[in-house]
């Protein structure tokens, strides 16, 4: 139970399934549905996410959004860099 089991990629694909308003859910739900890991490594993954510059976020942490930085690694991780 670490927040290393919850990598930055995935945090960032947690959020972006969470940007659509379809899914009424939170980043960290699915983080703990996906990793098995508990909510609070999650949400500390989260805030590794944040302190990165992946996310970003006004009131609260759990309605964050994508940075640039977090599209661009999340598009590396699926392969859409172009490369």
């Amino acid at each position: 139970m670490s927040r290393k089991d919850v990598p930055n990629e995935l945090v960032c694909k947690a959020y972006d399934y969470c940007s659509d308003f379809r899914h009424p859910i939170y980043p960290y739900d699915l983080l703990t549905e996906w990793t098995g890991e508990p909510e609070k490594v999650c949400y500390r993954a989260m805030e590794r996410a944040e302190e990165a510059g992946l996310i970003e976020y006004g009131v609260s942490l759990r309605c964050g959004w994508l940075t640039e930085k977090g599209r661009q690694l999340l598009a590396k991780d699926e392969g859409g860099s172009g490369d």
